[in-house]
């Protein structure tokens, strides 16, 4: 099994567990996954809203500055597939720093 497949297993198993309330055996999951640069949103979508909820605002900021990095290497290589989700996580960093600066 190679990285990206260990990456998708992580991904698959914090869904199951965020559905059976362990949230944060999930969030070790995809932390481990964004400290790989994952190459796509769903690890940064969950950290980003799970620590949002629990009004974790520098956890919300540090991984969307991930996903930024990593999407925006990615960028160049396929423009129209990651475009709309670097703009995404753009968007949503700048709401969490407005909440981090209120």
């Amino acid at each position: 099994m190679d990285l990206f497949d260990r990456q998708v297993e992580r991904n698959l198993k914090g869904i199951e567990l965020e559905k059976s309330g362990e949230v944060d055996k999930a969030i070790k999951l995809y932390e481990l996954n964004i400290a790989e640069d994952f190459i796509g949103p769903h690890p940064y979508n969950r950290l980003a809203i799970i620590y949002s909820k629990r009004k974790q605002v520098n956890d919300e900021i540090r991984v969307l500055d991930k996903a930024i990095k990593v999407f925006s290497a990615l960028n160049s290589n396929s423009q129209e597939e990651v475009n709309p989700k670097l703009q995404k996580f753009k968007k949503r960093w700048e709401k969490a720093n407005n909440k981090n600066s209120t």
